[in-house]
C-alpha cells in the first residue's frame, strides 16, 4: 500500500511539473519575450517567432537568446544577417536558464503548430464556400479544446512514458510482494 501512494503522488507531481513546465513556457513568452516579439502575427520591434526552430538550431537560439550581441560580434553568419534585416536594434541579454528558453521554445512551437493549423482550417473553408474574408477571421481565432495549447507533443510523450513506467512499477510492486508472501507462507510451514 505504502509504494502504490508513493507511485501515486510521483505521478501528480510529474502531471503537475509536465503542466507547469508548458504553462512556463507561455508565461515566461508573455512576460519577456512579447513585447518585442509576436508568434504568427508579424514583425515588431523583433521578427516574428513562428516557425523559428526551422529557421535556426536549438543550440543557436540558446546563444542567441542568452547573448545576441556576442554572436554579432564574433561575425556569426546567421546573428550578423538577423541583426541587419532588424535594424541593427539589438536584442537584450536574457537571464534566462536552458530550460527556460527550452519552454518557450515549446511554447513558440505549440503556437506555431496552431497558427498553421488553424489558416489551413480557414483556406478550407473559404475554398469550400468561395468567401476569401472568412481567412482572415478563421487564421486569428484559437482552436476551442486543442489540446496542444497546453502542452506540446514532446511533453505528452514524456507524459505517457512516465505513466508506462509508473505502471510497470507499480505491476512490478505487486508481484514482489505476491511472491514475497508465497515464500513467507513457504518458510512458515517448513515446505520446499
Amino acid at each position: 500500500m505504502k509504494i502504490q501512494n508513493l507511485i501515486l503522488s510521483f505521478a501528480i507531481a510529474i502531471s503537475t511539473i509536465t503542466v507547469s513546465f508548458a504553462q512556463d513556457g507561455e508565461q515566461l513568452f508573455k512576460t519577456t519575450c512579447a513585447a518585442c516579439h509576436t508568434v504568427g502575427k508579424g514583425k515588431l520591434v523583433g521578427p516574428d517567432l513562428k516557425d523559428v526552430q526551422n529557421r535556426h538550431e536549438k543550440s543557436w537560439i540558446l546563444k542567441w537568446v542568452k547573448s545576441s550581441q556576442t554572436l554579432v560580434k564574433a561575425g556569426d553568419a546567421q546573428a550578423v544577417k538577423l541583426f541587419s534585416d532588424n535594424n541593427r536594434i539589438p536584442m537584450p541579454d536574457q537571464a534566462l536558464t536552458d530550460d527556460q528558453i527550452n519552454s518557450i521554445l515549446g511554447f513558440i512551437v505549440t503556437k506555431s503548430t496552431e497558427s498553421a493549423s488553424a489558416k489551413t482550417e480557414a483556406t478550407s473553408a473559404a475554398s469550400a464556400s468561395g468567401n476569401s474574408s472568412q481567412v482572415s477571421v478563421a487564421s486569428d481565432s484559437p482552436k476551442a479544446g486543442n489540446l496542444l495549447t497546453i502542452f506540446s507533443f514532446t511533453e505528452y510523450l514524456l507524459m505517457g512514458l512516465l505513466c508506462l513506467l509508473l505502471i510497470v512499477i507499480w505491476v512490478l510492486a505487486k508481484s514482489i510482494k505476491s511472491l514475497s508472501k508465497q515464500l513467507a507462507d513457504k518458510i512458515s510451514t517448513g515446505t520446499n
